[in-house]
């Protein structure tokens, strides 16, 4: 009986970490939601797909009043990893261009590296210290010694 014991406890050891990261947590969890940039300039949408998933997409708002889907955004946990991806589409003069990124995070917090070595380098979610109903992301490039800061503020409804 002692041993059946010890080998449970032994086996519930080695696979939490396992069963522990496989699954979102923490703040990644608070992403869900409506968040509506400083200065009205669009919003972002995050949903939960499944335990494993969020998914969102960005918007952006045009002088003449349109919305416009601009990004698609995945945050995933695979083989442990935290993992972001970014589908851009950006107007030029040739029409519209489509940019995809990847990013990984080796910690629990929502600090990603870009893992294709392309700019931008870094993307930094982070909740208001006293308010999960505030966020900046912060967009890092290589190169350029000030990042990109987004201010976004959770809303019930647009």
């Amino acid at each position: 009986m002692k041993k059946l014991f010890w080998t449970n406890l032994i086996l519930l050891i080695v696979s939490f970490p396992q069963v522990g990261f496989s699954q979102l947590k923490g703040q990644s969890l608070n992403l869900e939601g409506i968040w509506k940039y400083e200065g009205g300039s669009g919003y972002e949408v995050w949903e939960k797909k499944n335990e494993h998933e969020l998914v969102g997409s960005g918007y952006r708002l045009t002088k003449f009043g349109d919305t416009l889907k601009v990004e698609e955004l995945r945050l995933a946990v695979v083989n442990g990893n935290l993992i972001y991806s970014l589908t851009t589409r950006q107007q030029s003069s040739s029409g519209v261009e489509v940019f995809k990124y990847s990013f990984i995070s080796n910690k629990r917090k929502l600090e990603f590296l870009n893992i294709e070595n392309t700019s931008p380098s870094s993307v930094t979610y982070k909740f208001g210290f006293f308010s999960k109903r505030k966020l900046k992301i912060i967009i890092g490039f290589d190169g350029k010694e000030v990042p990109s800061v987004l201010k976004l503020r959770k809303v019930d409804e647009l």
